[in-house]
């Protein structure tokens, strides 16, 4: 008689909810998974973490009010045996050596193949640690100036992406379309980073990335 193991229980932690449905839809077919919720905001994430017991958690960078660096290190202390893989849009060497430190147990970005996808949480559920094969080691250097400015000025990934899009001419509305934001969610931004950085108007903002080596 073959011996029955229960299934994987993930939680799904993504605001954008068509990539998390699609996800959804991806991993319930599979007879050895289970997705046994989504949630969309950072702030319910420790809360469904003790409500659904999941095995893995599939959790994303962004996230509304609470983003997945501040959540990780709360989830590993409060759930030592949940494993937690990182699925991200973000292939940034250093984003992925912070989360790597923070000791997650995957990183994988959202356009990684499905099968790989599937290989990745069956090997970090059985108890070791998957890292997309897609994640490249060029552009380091240039890396390192990023890595510092957030460090510097705590900036988060997002605010430090909105920045360069500005640097580079876009207007708010075109950021939000091109980051699938909303319009109100980019002025926000803004305006978290010109408090951060000291400055007040678009003009300020791009000499104070260029002198800090930020701007190509």
């Amino acid at each position: 008689m073959t011996h029955h193991t229960q299934p994987t229980r993930i939680l799904l932690v993504d605001d954008h909810r068509l990539f998390s449905n699609g996800l959804n839809s991806l991993l319930s077919a599979e007879a050895d998974l289970d997705v046994v919720g989504q949630v969309f905001d950072g702030f319910e994430v420790v809360s469904a973490v003790h409500r659904l017991r999941p095995d893995v958690i599939l959790l994303d960078i962004n996230l509304p009010r609470q983003n997945g660096q501040e959540l990780v290190p709360e989830l590993l202390r409060t759930f030592p045996h949940v494993r937690i893989i990182m699925v991200t849009m973000y292939a940034e060497s250093h984003l992925v050596d912070t989360f790597k430190q923070l000791g997650v147990h995957g990183y994988m970005l959202k356009n990684v193949d499905h099968r790989e996808l599937l290989t990745g949480i069956r090997l970090v559920r059985a108890g070791g640690r998957y890292f997309d094969s897609s994640l490249a080691k060029p552009h380091e250097t240039a890396r390192h100036n990023d890595d510092a400015f957030i460090r510097k000025f705590q900036l988060t990934p997002r605010e430090l992406e909105i920045l360069q899009g500005v640097c580079t001419g876009l207007s708010s509305q075109q950021l939000a379309e091109q980051l699938n934001l909303s319009y109100l969610t980019v002025k926000s931004h803004r305006r978290n980073i010109h408090f951060k950085l000291g400055t007040t108007t678009t003009v300020d903002l791009i000499r104070f990335a260029q002198e800090h080596g930020l701007t190509a």
